[in-house]
């Protein structure tokens, strides 16, 4: 198992370099934000016109789960594209299948970097939380929370089946397209039989 956080760190390390992940990062708290503006904007309008305030949490942090939750899995083949793939396109698969490592240890290792960083993304959302404990009168901690669970499980899901299609390919443009068919599918197959 130390093998496997050794991996993750040196994954994790190459990830906070790549200009992708930065960017992911960037796009993703400008989702956050402006979901939030917008859900805290209606709320401050009908608090002018002199309406009564209720679920102040649910439309503000509803709107935002609901809005990340679809499109989540834009972001997630962008980060895995390269987690295996390069590996096996570069050749440095076969230094990582001849070191006195087990191919559990590695594919454990990169999963735990795509967590760490899911943890970033969803420490975007945290700092709107913390702003909403100063802003909101009498929020629903125990809700908002268990919807950013939801939300980085689902990450974590997604990154797992990007780690998957990652690894069936050497090249990273037939592992993002790959993903993000997959990731369609999944996202939309509860639309059909509605």
């Amino acid at each position: 198992m130390k093998m496997a956080f050794k991996i993750a760190k040196m994954e994790l390390q190459s990830l906070f370099f790549s200009p992708v992940a930065w960017l992911l990062l960037v796009v993703f708290s400008y989702q956050v934000g402006m979901t939030i503006s917008d859900s805290l904007e209606g709320i401050v309008v009908r608090q002018a016109m002199g309406y009564e305030m209720w679920r102040v949490t649910g439309s503000v942090f509803a709107g935002l789960m609901e809005s990340i939750q679809g499109s989540l899995y834009l972001y997630i083949p962008l980060l895995t594209m390269n987690m295996i793939s390069r590996d096996l396109n570069g050749g440095t698969i076969k230094l990582l299948q001849s070191a006195p490592l087990r191919n559990i240890q590695v594919v454990a290792g990169k999963y735990m970097a795509l967590m760490v960083f899911g943890l970033a993304m969803m420490g975007v959302i945290l700092f709107y939380v913390i702003f909403g404990l100063f802003t909101i009168e009498n929020i629903d901690i125990p809700y908002v929370l268990t919807g950013i669970l939801g939300l980085y499980l689902l990450l974590c899901a997604y990154a797992a089946i990007g780690l998957f299609v990652s690894s069936l390919t050497s090249y990273q443009v037939v592992a993002v397209f790959g993903t993000l068919m997959i990731l369609i599918l999944f996202n939309y197959v509860g639309d059909v039989g509605q």
